[in-house]
């Protein structure tokens, strides 16, 4: 039995949809996103419910929104390169804003 949502995604959905290439997609972990600018209270903790039962090799990327003024933490299963990282978490800011935010008024 198929139990998926068609309106449940994952991001990795998301990013493939967007065009990026299946492998790069699924090497997403997870990510941590605040406004630049801000400080970021409780970051270990956040990193730790991020990578929760993940087992593995993680690489971690610092990545920067310019088109939402967001910073952010990418945790991936590959090392990819930055470029693509920050493309990733553009598409990813620009996904929220578009779709999850609006959705929400």
């Amino acid at each position: 039995m198929n139990l998926h949502n068609a309106d449940c995604k994952t991001w990795q959905d998301v990013l493939i949809e967007k065009g990026f290439d299946s492998s790069t997609a699924t090497s997403l972990i997870g990510f941590i996103s605040w406004n630049k600018g801000e400080e970021f209270a409780k970051l270990g903790k956040e990193i730790t419910e991020v990578l929760y039962g993940f087992e593995g090799t993680v690489f971690s990327k610092d990545v920067v929104s310019t088109d939402y003024n967001d910073k952010g933490l990418l945790f991936f299963d590959t090392n990819i390169p930055d470029e693509t990282a920050n493309k990733i978490f553009e598409t990813i800011m620009s996904y929220e804003q578009k779709n999850v935010y609006n959705s929400l008024q």
